[in-house]
């Protein structure tokens, strides 16, 4: 991937990983951080420091969705270049092979409230929608 190329994929990337952390407060903090304090033994004490890794692991996120969907997409016939929808087909397919499981997973043997597994949940979901959607809005523009 030359540097043109890496930057349609980084750029949006960013833009996407710092919108995400918007919607991560969305999901995890303003709608279900409440049901988290039903299961006090199983969090730790939330502190700057763990605001901003959780910050930077949307945004590294974001940039690694970004730049396998432009690998992937990068045919021009394929199931996954059809533009937005196939972002949003991308977004899908990642979430359901990297986030899902892994959420569902530990949500198996740790004490998760289930409405904070379904606000992971949403917040991973968005974190793949917003690095693919504005990846194939980036491209096409």
């Amino acid at each position: 991937m030359n540097g043109l190329h890496f930057s349609h994929a980084l750029v949006p990337g960013v833009i996407a990983g710092v919108l995400s952390i918007f919607t991560s407060w969305l999901w995890m903090g303003a709608i279900f951080h409440r049901f988290q304090k039903l299961t006090p033994q199983t969090w730790r004490r939330e502190t700057g420091l763990s605001h901003a890794l959780s910050s930077a692991l949307h945004i590294l996120a974001a940039i690694g969705i970004a730049i396998l969907f432009t690998i992937v997409a990068r045919d021009q016939g394929g199931y996954f270049s059809a533009g937005i929808l196939g972002g949003v087909r991308f977004a899908l397919a990642c979430w359901c092979v990297f986030a899902l499981p892994i959420i569902l997973g530990d949500a198996i043997y740790l004490n998760l409230h289930p409405l904070v597994v379904l606000g992971q949940l949403l917040d991973w979901l968005s974190t793949s929608l917003l690095a693919t959607v504005i990846t194939a809005w980036w491209r096409t523009r």
